[in-house]
């Protein structure tokens, strides 16, 4: 619950992060419009994908592997932005690889939880979850990446949510399943 908590808290904080910090790098809409769209357009491209290695693959290593890249990629954007390097086609292949892991973790997510959980705490843990997934990605996390940048800037609000991601995969390692 811990791991998937601040994963789905990272990702509400992401999405402020990547707005306000292409905006920062270029304040043309049609930049924002590109990233956003590699973001999504690797999640649909990959979702089939994603389903397929879910039934084929170990599910938590499937998960652990997201998480990984999901780590990797805002680490980059975090460390580019502190060194003043980063530019948007930066953010934009970071975007590309978040959607394209995401696709890689809802199928292997909803394959996994019956595996670790016996069948009476399913359904409590589904509405765990169904109740934290929006409070976090879409309230808590957009509000406080946006405190945060509001009174800092875009990259700190990159290696909070890489720090996040890193502690969530600390986390993935001492969970254990089928």
């Amino acid at each position: 619950i811990a791991a998937g908590s601040l994963t789905i808290l990272a990702e509400g904080m992401w999405a402020v992060v990547m707005a306000l910090q292409v905006i920062a790098l270029n304040p043309d809409p049609a930049a924002l419009s590109f990233v956003a769209a590699c973001l999504g357009g690797g999640l649909v491209a990959f979702v089939l994908v994603g389903g397929i290695a879910a039934d084929r693959i170990p599910q938590r290593t499937i998960i652990i592997g997201v998480q990984v890249v999901n780590l990797v990629a805002v680490t980059s954007v975090a460390v580019l932005g502190l060194l003043g390097l980063l530019r948007v086609w930066h953010m934009a292949v970071a975007a590309g690889v978040l959607g394209i892991a995401a696709a890689f973790f809802f199928p292997a997510y909803s394959a996994y939880l019956p595996r670790i959980l016996p069948a009476e705490q399913l359904l409590a843990a589904n509405g765990v979850e169904g109740v934290l997934r929006p409070v976090l990605q879409r309230a808590v996390g957009p509000a406080a990446a946006g405190l945060l940048i509001g009174a800092t800037f875009p990259t700190l609000g990159a290696v909070i949510v890489a720090v996040m991601f890193a502690i969530a995969l600390v986390l993935l390692f001492g969970t254990t399943g089928v």
